[in-house]
């Protein structure tokens, strides 16, 4: 795969699950985007001064900090920096979350695990209107496999 344009959308993903986080990283990077990987909400809060992303997905339960406690420090770096970020909470549910709750902590969208395609892309469209990588032809939202007219099977 190539390398992301300079000006791709920089999607940073903060889950303690390691195979669900780089999942989710490398389908970003199948459209476009430029990723970034943290396993933790401090290691996240570090990668977000150093890769500067426009949008963030932060799992809500994680050990070291939940995703409340990762985006309320970000909003202050963020302020910091000048800056406008989105940010997404990932939650498998319950009732420690809702969309009020989520908003009121400074999350722009609530998304429930398992996670589906159409609202990731969904999230991309709402952070880079019109497509992922600013001035460049970025990958079309498509099926995942092509569709064949003739199914015919052939020897």
């Amino acid at each position: 795969m190539s390398e992301p344009s300079p000006h791709a959308l920089r999607v940073l993903v903060v889950d303690d699950d390691p195979e669900g986080a780089r999942s989710l990283s490398e389908l970003f990077r199948c459209y476009g985007c430029a990723t970034a990987v943290a396993y933790s909400g401090r290691v996240g809060l570090r990668l977000l001064k150093l890769f500067k992303p426009e949008l963030v997905f932060v799992d809500f339960d994680m050990p070291d900090m939940n995703g409340l406690e990762v985006v309320s420090e970000a909003k202050l770096i963020d302020a910091e920096a000048g800056r406008h970020v989105m940010y997404v909470c990932l939650t498998g549910g319950g009732p420690e979350i809702t969309d009020e709750s989520a908003g009121a902590a400074g999350f722009n969208r609530l998304l429930y695990k398992p996670l589906k395609v159409t609202d990731l892309l969904a999230v991309l469209l709402t952070a880079r209107p019109g497509n992922f990588v600013a001035g460049s032809n970025a990958p079309a939202i498509r099926p995942a496999r092509p569709t064949y007219g003739d199914r015919t099977p052939r020897h």
